[in-house]
């Protein structure tokens, strides 16, 4: 019995990812319907940056190199109230160039944490395009023009994928994949019309829709303030988004250092993510319910634990492959085994921590 019960959660797994594969396939072939430009527009990026000596001058460096017009770029780093270097830093930076504005956040009786920042930088913003990123990423100098192909009139937001940036060892390797496993879902489900989830640091969204849904005072509090963001506005019922998976918009990020704060971050990501309604949930649940049948089947049979393991490696290797070709990153599959062994216990572990575990720390707060 326990043996049909785990064989018909595979198919499921495999029907789900399936899907998903197909709907990835969807918003790669999106990089053909792009528009171009006639005209360039006023842009602004902003950045909250807390506690970010280690990364914020390399990500302005990266700000920095940006092929577009410096009379139509403004970048604002928000001081989230840092208490190291941050603040040095960014006025050193952007002391060379007179696009770099610096602004410090203030507390707000409305808003909290990261989601007060951004929303005064946004305030401050005098672009038509809103382009949101995090202290401690890499734009590449495409970022603006490659991404602008993707509104047309209606279009009020798009996302974009970000991948780790080095995989030196496991840890830095498991979260490559993990990364692009979600984003690959990700986007493949916001291209059937269904947003799941996106990362705010390689999002852009139009002002005039961000203004019409009333900007973040209006969207109630989340700790994956970036997804809340995407969803009020794709539901608002008058813009449209879209989630291309654009090689030429590709944003890398640093990776945790350790897994105690990988699993801080996913956490924090998870928690947000009990927002997607009953489609996110029925995303989660055949895999939650493989990777647990995979877990019990080391009670009954380790065969069988072996032979659906190799299993459930190969249904995400050839889930992967194509993503990890679309970007160039395929050497990231070197670390498949350790991402199976670290995936199969965080989806089985990781609801109980969101549905049990109610604060969820980040950058010094707790929520």
């Amino acid at each position: 019995m326990f043996l049909v019960i785990i064989s018909l959660s595979a198919f499921l797994y495999l029907f789900e990812l399936g899907f998903y594969a197909y709907a990835a396939y969807r918003s790669r072939k999106e990089c053909e319907n792009k528009v171009e430009l006639v005209e360039l527009p006023m842009v602004t990026i902003v950045v909250a940056a807390k506690d970010e000596e280690k990364n914020i001058t390399n990500c302005m460096n990266s700000l920095a190199s940006l092929r577009y017009p410096h009379d139509k770029l403004e970048i604002i780093i928000v001081n989230d109230q840092s208490v190291d270097a941050t603040p040095y830093l960014i006025d050193k930076m952007a002391g060379g160039f007179n696009f770099f504005r610096r602004i410090d956040a203030e507390d707000s009786t409305e808003l909290r944490g990261k989601t007060n920042a951004l929303s005064q930088g946004i305030d401050e913003a005098r672009g038509e395009f809103i382009f949101l990123t995090d202290a401690d990423c890499i734009v590449p100098a495409t970022w603006i023009t490659e991404t602008l192909k993707y509104f047309t009139p209606d279009t009020g937001i798009v996302a974009g994928v970000t991948l780790i940036s080095s995989t030196d060892n496991i840890t830095q390797g498991i979260q490559a994949l993990d990364w692009d496993m979600l984003l690959t879902v990700g986007a493949g489900a916001a291209t059937i019309g269904k947003p799941i989830a996106c990362l705010g640091n390689n999002l852009v969204v139009r002002k005039k829709a961000y203004e019409d849904i009333g900007g973040y005072r209006k969207i109630e509090f989340s700790v994956t303030e970036d997804f809340a963001l995407l969803k009020a506005i794709a539901n608002s019922g008058k813009w449209s988004y879209r989630f291309p998976m654009e090689p030429n918009s590709l944003v890398v990020t640093y990776p945790v250092e350790s897994i105690k704060g990988v699993l801080a971050q996913r956490k924090r990501w998870a928690t947000g993510g009990k927002d997607t309604g009953l489609f996110g949930f029925l995303t989660l649940a055949p895999g939650f319910v493989f990777h647990w049948m995979i877990i019990l089947s080391s009670l009954f049979s380790f065969p069988a634990i072996v032979m659906f393991f190799i299993l459930k490696l190969f249904i995400d290797s050839s889930f992967l492959y194509p993503t990890f070709r679309h970007y160039g990153k395929i050497g990231h599959l070197k670390f498949i085994i350790y991402f199976e062994i670290y995936y199969t216990l965080y989806v089985a572990i990781l609801p109980f921590l969101v549905y049990f575990g109610k604060r969820v720390s980040w950058k010094g707060r707790t929520y």
